[in-house]
Protein backbone atom coordinates (compact mmCIF):
# COMPACT_ATOMS: atom_id res chain seq x y z
CA UNK A 1 0.00 0.00 0.00
CA UNK A 2 2.80 2.51 -1.26
CA UNK A 3 0.73 4.68 -3.35
CA UNK A 4 -0.98 8.02 -2.16
CA UNK A 5 -4.81 7.35 -1.24
CA UNK A 6 -7.19 9.46 -3.06
CA UNK A 7 -10.12 10.74 -1.01
CA UNK A 8 -13.38 11.46 -2.79
CA UNK A 9 -15.17 14.11 -0.56
CA UNK A 10 -18.79 11.94 -1.94
CA UNK A 11 -17.69 8.61 -1.59
CA UNK A 12 -19.73 6.63 0.15
CA UNK A 13 -18.96 5.41 3.68
CA UNK A 14 -19.09 1.65 2.83
CA UNK A 15 -15.79 2.79 0.41
CA UNK A 16 -14.15 4.71 3.05
CA UNK A 17 -14.87 1.60 5.32
CA UNK A 18 -13.08 -0.63 3.09
CA UNK A 19 -9.97 2.24 2.42
CA UNK A 20 -9.42 2.30 5.81
CA UNK A 21 -9.53 -1.55 6.47
CA UNK A 22 -7.15 -2.37 3.53
CA UNK A 23 -5.06 0.56 4.98
CA UNK A 24 -5.11 -0.80 9.02
CA UNK A 25 -5.03 -4.47 7.77
CA UNK A 26 -1.66 -3.35 5.53
CA UNK A 27 0.08 -1.57 8.73
CA UNK A 28 -0.80 -4.41 10.74
CA UNK A 29 0.64 -7.02 8.94
CA UNK A 30 3.45 -4.88 7.63
CA UNK A 31 2.58 -5.31 3.96
CA UNK A 32 3.97 -3.28 0.96
CA UNK A 33 5.70 -0.49 3.16
CA UNK A 34 2.35 0.83 4.55
CA UNK A 35 2.39 3.99 7.12
CA UNK A 36 0.08 4.68 10.03
CA UNK A 37 -0.26 8.44 8.26
CA UNK A 38 -2.38 6.37 5.70
CA UNK A 39 -3.96 4.63 8.23
CA UNK A 40 -4.77 7.98 9.93
CA UNK A 41 -5.96 9.95 7.14
CA UNK A 42 -8.20 6.65 5.93
CA UNK A 43 -9.21 6.49 9.55
CA UNK A 44 -10.39 10.50 9.79
CA UNK A 45 -12.50 9.93 6.13
CA UNK A 46 -14.34 7.76 8.36
CA UNK A 47 -14.96 9.94 11.17
CA UNK A 48 -15.51 13.09 9.38
CA UNK A 49 -17.91 11.17 6.43
CA UNK A 50 -21.17 13.39 7.34
CA UNK A 51 -23.62 10.36 7.47
CA UNK A 52 -27.24 10.71 5.64
CA UNK A 53 -29.40 9.01 7.41
CA UNK A 54 -29.60 7.08 11.61
CA UNK A 55 -28.96 3.86 9.53
CA UNK A 56 -25.56 5.28 8.40
CA UNK A 57 -24.90 7.06 11.24
CA UNK A 58 -25.38 3.99 13.62
CA UNK A 59 -22.82 1.92 11.10
CA UNK A 60 -20.45 4.64 11.21
CA UNK A 61 -20.47 4.54 14.73
CA UNK A 62 -20.46 0.87 14.53
CA UNK A 63 -17.46 0.64 13.04
CA UNK A 64 -15.49 3.11 14.75
CA UNK A 65 -15.84 1.24 17.94
CA UNK A 66 -15.00 -2.02 16.39
CA UNK A 67 -11.96 -0.50 15.03
CA UNK A 68 -11.42 1.16 18.73
CA UNK A 69 -11.78 -2.70 20.36
CA UNK A 70 -10.07 -4.53 17.58
CA UNK A 71 -7.12 -2.24 17.46
CA UNK A 72 -7.08 -1.59 21.12
CA UNK A 73 -6.45 2.18 20.27
CA UNK A 74 -8.55 5.37 21.25
CA UNK A 75 -9.34 8.50 19.82
CA UNK A 76 -8.11 12.03 20.62
CA UNK A 77 -10.20 14.20 22.01
CA UNK A 78 -10.73 16.39 18.93
CA UNK A 79 -11.51 12.90 16.52
CA UNK A 80 -14.18 11.88 19.93
CA UNK A 81 -15.03 15.97 19.12
CA UNK A 82 -15.69 15.48 15.29
CA UNK A 83 -16.89 11.78 15.39
CA UNK A 84 -20.19 12.92 17.68
CA UNK A 85 -20.99 16.04 16.12
CA UNK A 86 -21.33 14.89 12.89
CA UNK A 87 -23.28 11.81 14.25
CA UNK A 88 -25.62 13.37 16.04
CA UNK A 89 -26.56 15.96 13.99
CA UNK A 90 -28.56 14.69 10.99
CA UNK A 91 -30.40 16.78 8.35
CA UNK A 92 -34.08 15.37 8.74
CA UNK A 93 -33.67 13.26 11.67
CA UNK A 94 -36.75 12.34 13.94
CA UNK A 95 -36.75 12.60 17.32
CA UNK A 96 -39.24 10.28 19.99
CA UNK A 97 -42.16 12.33 18.96
CA UNK A 98 -41.82 12.45 15.70
CA UNK A 99 -40.49 16.24 15.53
CA UNK A 100 -37.80 16.97 13.25
CA UNK A 101 -34.62 17.00 15.82
CA UNK A 102 -33.42 20.57 14.69
CA UNK A 103 -37.47 22.21 15.38
CA UNK A 104 -37.73 20.43 18.82
CA UNK A 105 -38.14 22.64 21.44
CA UNK A 106 -38.39 21.58 24.97
CA UNK A 107 -42.04 21.64 26.50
Amino acid sequence: MTEKLELQPDEPLSVKVERHQAAYLAVLNGIGGADMDQEAEARMEVIRHPPLDPEERNQKLLYVAGYLIASKASLKPEEMELLLSGSLSLAGWRDIDGQHASSAEPQ
